[in-house]
């Protein structure tokens, strides 16, 4: 562990005047961040430091300690301790493919930087956790679209500052762009996309509120008017409502399928809902029933597992199913 970098935690783990904090306590909060230390060497660095910043031990008044003077000029130090720099290994590890590329590149002097830190800490635990976790997804990984970095920094900002922005927005399958005023609301990632969820120019009800997709934008401008938000608007609940589960129908479905056993063991661990209830039939088979959205995230799953699940209930919900499975064998024979 460089010294520099270990007077960088001295400097903010320090209080300003009237409180103060003493060695032993400062040994303790740098044994948490991996980093072991004698209190002699804390109190020769913090006396090397002195020289240097406003910060004064109190000796006369016990308990002893070391505290910013009370007219020292206000400082924010950047810096990262161990538990930090092992979190952005771990999202560099395990979350980077989530990110765009513009963003992933705002974030690659941090990672480097956490990698060092890792690469000094005296805790080897804290080394070797990122050798020893590892993610596996269920979906078929796909690359994220490209979007303009000009365009993300006005969206973010825009949210950020509670700003309207203005830019042009082509559409899915539409050659031309078409200039928007922007209210923006919310950012979420989803399966790969950035979806800013929105308003339109002076529409600010709740159901004006749409989605928009920041790789279609390009010559995206701040302006100085400030966003209209519809009232009773939240993003939680824009997002519970269904929002990003691509509802096809109204509420909540009763669902009843049969599951090959192997299929159906995921869901004694992580069930579909509260009230799920699983029959094994005695025929290798499992009743499987819940309520769920009536989503098209819903339909997607089911199809998934092909021929190893057939939908009972609802009707209309088998009929979908059953006219998916004709569409697929019409197209292999």
């Amino acid at each position: 562990m460089s010294t520099s970098y270990r007077h960088l935690l001295l400097l903010r783990m320090i209080p300003r005047y009237p409180r103060k904090i003493d060695t032993t306590t400062i040994a303790a909060l740098l044994e948490r961040d991996g980093i072991t230390i004698h209190r002699r060497s804390i109190q020769r660095d913090l006396e090397k430091l002195s020289q240097s910043f406003a910060i004064t031990c109190d000796d006369q008044h016990k308990p002893y300690g070391w505290s910013w003077s009370a007219d020292a000029p206000s400082m924010d130090i950047p810096t990262m301790t161990p538990p930090a720099a092992l979190a952005y290994r771990m999202v560099a590890d395990f979350m980077s493919d989530m990110f765009p590329k513009e963003i992933y590149d705002q974030l690659k002097p941090h990672f480097r930087y956490a990698d060092t830190l890792l690469k000094q800490t005296d805790k080897e635990t804290l080394k070797n956790w990122p050798d020893k976790v590892r993610t596996v997804g269920r979906s078929q990984p796909l690359m994220p679209p490209k979007i303009p970095a000009d365009v993300f920094a006005v969206v973010s900002d825009s949210l950020l500052e509670g700003k309207r922005f203005q830019v042009r927005y082509q559409k899915r399958g539409v050659m031309e762009s078409v200039s928007r005023t922007i209210n923006p609301l919310g950012i979420v990632l989803h399966d790969r996309l950035i979806t800013l969820v929105c308003t339109v120019g002076d529409y600010i009800q709740l159901k004006d509120v749409r989605q928009l997709q920041l790789h279609r934008m390009n010559e995206a401008v701040q302006l100085d008017d400030p966003a209209l938000t519809p009232e009773g608007f939240t993003l939680d609940e824009y997002i519970a409502g269904g929002a990003f589960g691509y509802r096809t129908g109204e509420g909540m479905i009763r669902l009843k399928a049969l599951f090959e056993q192997d299929a159906a063991i995921h869901l004694e661990e992580t069930p579909l809902s509260e009230d799920q209830r699983l029959t094994d039939q005695g025929d290798g088979n499992v009743l499987v029933e819940a309520a769920v959205a009536d989503t098209r995230q819903l339909r997607w799953w089911l199809l998934g597992f092909g021929g190893r699940i057939e939908v009972l209930e609802p009707d209309g919900l088998r009929e979908e199913m059953k006219n998916h499975a004709l569409r697929m064998l019409s197209g292999y024979t």
